[in-house]
């Protein structure tokens, strides 16, 4: 009775999200609740699953991280009794405060929590735009629904610059960068045993391209870059790791350039941290970012990483010290830049070395879990 009572005095905050997959989103659901103060907040995850199986990796990699996992069932674009399931979920368990993180959970938690004592906070963590759809649905939470909310979380300088080019009032937009835990690599339990079978000999430098697969993360510009590096050096391999619509368009591709025994397209893959202990450089070729958590994940890794300078990315990586820049879209600098690192194995680890030292200085779990509390107790006080 007593241990019920003290659930009760805590600050009672639900994370809802619509999962297509382990990304940037759920990385920091898992890091929030695993390092939150428990003394002060009873969280719970409220997963939207879908009919396609594809939120079921998320929500294992939730109850193994020790998350209180409730499931909501969602048929369709919008589903009546899924908002009444959430109406009722979130009167029965006296929720105060929903936390959401995309459109669908932005929409849904809206509805539901209409004319009840609920403070509403939604994370913008960078969405791709690559439908027509897609762009109307975004364009429809940032000039409408984003307005209905308490607070909106930027994950990165850049992000916040365009909400507020949406007219949402500054005020209500609050910038938490993403911070890694990188215990959690090795509870990461997302995608399928896929049998990768990675260069074993030591000579051998292994590129990787970890993320969601859709225009914007720049594929075809690595596989260009790629192509011109591996007829120049024979001892190189590349593996894409991740599962989005570009993975045909991707392995076509890898076969048209003549990469098909240099280069694997693996899908999303259960055992990432194996992908980060056999990378010897991480390349993040995207046209459009904020703060992405394979960029942490791998510096945090000690991986030397060479990337686009969009978004927050060059706030960690200086070129030539903590990594390497390339302007977006150039695949020419990308290749000559993958050719130095190659060429240069000593420098590519001095980078490493102080890109490991500023994420464990600067962007590790704590102080962004330090900000979200901060900002839950501000709006419950």
């Amino acid at each position: 009775m007593e241990l019920e009572e003290r659930i009760m005095e805590r600050k009672r905050i639900l994370h809802i999200r619509d999962s297509g997959g382990l990304f940037g989103g759920e990385s920091v659901i898992l890091t929030l609740a695993k390092n939150i103060d428990r003394s002060l907040f009873h969280m719970k995850l409220l997963c939207m699953r879908r009919p396609d199986g594809r939120s079921e990796p998320f929500i294992a990699a939730a109850r193994e991280t020790g998350i209180d996992v409730d499931i909501l069932d969602v048929r369709g674009r919008f589903d009546h009794r899924a908002i009444s399931n959430l109406r009722s979920y979130l009167k029965k368990n006296r929720i105060e405060l929903i936390h959401t993180h995309d459109f669908k959970s932005d929409f849904y938690g809206l509805i539901s929590a209409c004319s009840l004592d609920i403070r509403k906070i939604s994370t913008a963590h960078g969405s791709t735009r690559d439908s027509l759809l897609k762009r109307l649905y975004l364009l429809f939470d940032e000039q409408i629904v984003y307005r209905c909310f308490d607070r909106i979380i930027a994950v990165s300088e850049d992000l916040r610059a365009r909400l507020s080019s949406k007219l949402i009032p500054r005020d209500r937009i609050e910038l938490i960068q993403n911070g890694v835990d990188m215990d959690l690599l090795d509870r990461r339990d997302g995608g399928s045993d896929v049998d990768i079978e990675l260069p074993a000999e030591p000579e051998t430098k292994v590129f990787a391209v970890i993320g969601r697969l859709y225009p914007d993360k720049g594929h075809a510009l690595f596989l260009e870059a790629f192509a011109q590096l591996a007829r120049d050096h024979k001892d190189v391999f590349c593996v894409i790791v991740g599962d989005g619509p570009e993975r045909e368009s991707i392995n076509k591709r890898i076969k048209a350039s003549g990469l098909g025994r240099k280069a694997f397209c693996c899908g999303a893959v259960r055992d990432i941290k194996r992908i980060y202990d056999s990378t010897d450089y991480l390349v993040i070729p995207s046209l459009t970012e904020g703060l992405p958590y394979v960029l942490l994940e791998a510096m945090g890794s000690g991986i030397p990483v060479l990337a686009t300078s969009v978004g927050d990315i060059p706030l960690l990586i200086r070129d030539g010290h903590t990594g390497y820049l390339v302007p977006p879209g150039d695949a020419e600098a990308l290749a000559g830049r993958m050719k130095d690192l190659v060429a240069m194995p000593e420098h590519a680890r001095l980078m490493a070395e102080r890109g490991r030292k500023l994420v464990e200085d600067h962007y590790l779990s704590a102080g962004m879990v330090k900000k979200t509390q901060a900002l839950y107790l501000s709006l419950l006080s």
